[in-house]
């Protein structure tokens, strides 16, 4: 028997991350709706190398054309088929999902909820159908705080864990370095409307004693470099594996979004020994402590980041390095596998 049966979307390395700790725990089933995406940071974002754990593929190819009917029948023989404790589903967006929450008992079915308040929507029919959806969940694994506000607002009555997490990063081999604050910052991202970027190159661009380095392509990427000046400086395309020097010859990293989930790079530039500055609407806040370890702000607002940034000297930059030394992205982990244990 599982205890789980996990339906997820695509293999994303730090979703097989978790599931391979999770496997030391506990019997899992691993459904991937598809083997990979349009909207990815890198080639090798997605991976089905590795995998400690059983699993099935649904859909081979892109998650945007898959067969959704197929998925289902699949799912449909898969419920029949095996046995199992809990069915945890990775959200309410999809046919997969409904069909899981529908077909299974309340009691067995859980929520990993990676959404937020910042960018779900609560009223009207979207908001009906979110609550008609976690009528069915009987445990709801909340990312963080962002995440656990969405769930009160749609007046959720069931169990919340909070995780601390979406996933487990890569951790590679890493020196430890000595820093001394140069004025260089770095944003790692797609560069999409809801990722801000616009504001960075806007700000940047009245910064010139400052260095911007962008990672990353997406729809604005030709627009956003026509306007950036020449101390912002385009990167394109970055393989995960070729990330390390970048955060470790840059001082800042920045996520400047609109609205984001979580904002894994952010865990990244962490363990790699990198401060960090946060948009207040990213769930990924929650591992930050302001002004120890990073800074968390108004990214509407220039003046707001401008008086941020002059503030930061060798100094106070060293007092953020002992902030992020003392921070553990390894008992977060820990913490993330644990919230997952059935009573």
């Amino acid at each position: 028997m599982y205890d789980y049966i996990i339906v997820t979307h695509i293999p994303n390395f730090y979703k097989v991350n978790l599931y391979n700790e999770l496997a030391k725990k506990f019997k899992i089933l691993v459904i991937f709706t598809a083997n990979d995406t349009n909207q990815k940071r890198s080639d090798d974002f997605i991976t089905l190398n590795n995998l400690n754990f059983d699993y099935k593929l649904l859909f081979k190819g892109n998650y945007e054309n898959r067969d959704v009917r197929a998925n289902i029948m699949s799912l449909r023989y898969i419920f029949r088929t095996y046995q199992y404790r809990r069915i945890l589903v990775s959200g309410w967006d999809t046919k997969e999902d409904w069909y899981s929450v529908i077909k299974n008992n309340k009691s067995k079915n859980c929520l990993a909820l990676e959404s937020t308040i910042n960018e779900s929507n609560t009223r009207g029919i979207k908001g009906i159908m979110k609550r008609l959806f976690l009528s069915r969940i009987s445990k709801t694994f909340a990312s963080g705080a962002l995440h656990k506000n969405l769930l009160d607002r749609l007046k959720y009555k069931g169990e919340v864990v909070i995780t601390k997490g979406v996933g487990i990063i890569n951790k590679p081999e890493r020196n430890f370095i000595t820093r001394d604050y140069d004025k260089k910052f770095l944003f790692i991202g797609r560069l999409s409307k809801e990722k801000n970027v616009e504001f960075l190159i806007n700000l940047f661009n009245s910064l010139e004693e400052y260095r911007l380095v962008i990672i990353g392509t997406g729809p604005l990427y030709q627009e956003l470099k026509k306007k950036a000046k020449n101390n912002i400086i385009f990167k394109g395309h970055v393989a995960n594996e070729k990330l390390k020097k970048y955060f470790e010859t840059n001082d800042v990293i920045m996520l400047p979004s609109i609205s984001e989930t979580w904002g894994l790079v952010i865990e990244e530039a962490l363990y790699f020994g990198m401060p960090v500055m946060v948009s207040k609407n990213c769930g990924v806040r929650e591992l930050i402590k302001d002004g120890v370890n990073g800074f968390i702000r108004d990214f509407t607002s220039p003046k707001n980041i401008i008086e941020t940034i002059s503030t930061i000297n060798n100094s106070n930059y060293q007092k953020l390095l002992r902030g992020v030394s003392d921070f553990s992205l390894n008992k977060k982990d820990i913490h993330q596998v644990k919230s997952y244990d059935i009573k």
